[in-house]
């Protein structure tokens, strides 16, 4: 029984793929919904590595590329490109939210948690069942 179900490490990217990159594409969509102050709040976080002009129009990028990344992760297209932004991005929020005063437990473990999770990604690939293969 373990042998044809869970010797299957192909479908267990797809999986992990799956459903991080729809909450990822979906967390992009709700900085959208959210309005002017979630996208000026997001291109604020840039402000770490000495961005500091036009955060709402940066913002506005950032979510497009949360989206964009989300979908093509789902998608296993541009595999290496997508994790590496998407996983630039967590570690920029949270050295953002360490130096804002988050909560270290909750908030900035989540996004290491998360940086870490897709650059690891970034060397494994996206596995057999992507698009672009």
């Amino acid at each position: 029984m373990s042998g044809s179900l869970f010797d299957r490490e192909n479908f267990g990217k797809l999986f992990i793929r799956f459903v991080l990159g729809s909450i990822l594409a979906a967390k992009g969509i709700i900085f959208f919904v959210q309005g002017q102050p979630a996208l000026t709040l997001l291109g604020k976080m840039l402000s770490i590595v000495g961005i500091t002009f036009w955060p709402l129009y940066l913002g506005w990028i950032m979510a497009i590329c949360y989206i964009i990344c989300g979908v093509t992760v789902v998608l296993g297209a541009f595999f290496k490109a997508s994790t590496f932004l998407l996983g630039t991005f967590a570690m920029l929020d949270a050295v953002f939210k360490y130096h804002m005063g988050g909560d270290v437990v909750g908030e900035i473990t989540h996004c290491v948690i998360l940086s870490t999770v897709m650059y690891g990604f970034m060397f494994i690939g996206p596995g057999s069942y992507a698009v672009q293969k």
